[in-house]
């Protein structure tokens, strides 16, 4: 994902549009990302290839 990239989540109760704000590897003990914040965003963490102390972490904001 690139930055300004759009994430579409969907479920039963409704759809959002997201605008991809940060992309980068993180620490697997870096929870800073997943703190309450005053907007509406969406984070998502996975794994990195090769990398096993680190973690993808992508942050998008609601537009």
């Amino acid at each position: 994902m690139q930055l300004g990239d759009k994430i579409i989540y969907s479920t039963d109760y409704g759809t959002r549009e997201y605008k991809v704000i940060m992309n980068k590897i993180i620490k697997q003990t870096n929870w800073e990302y997943i703190e309450n914040t005053e907007d509406n965003r969406i984070t998502l963490i996975t794994c990195v290839e090769n990398m096993y102390e680190y973690r993808r972490c992508i942050q998008a904001i609601e537009i």
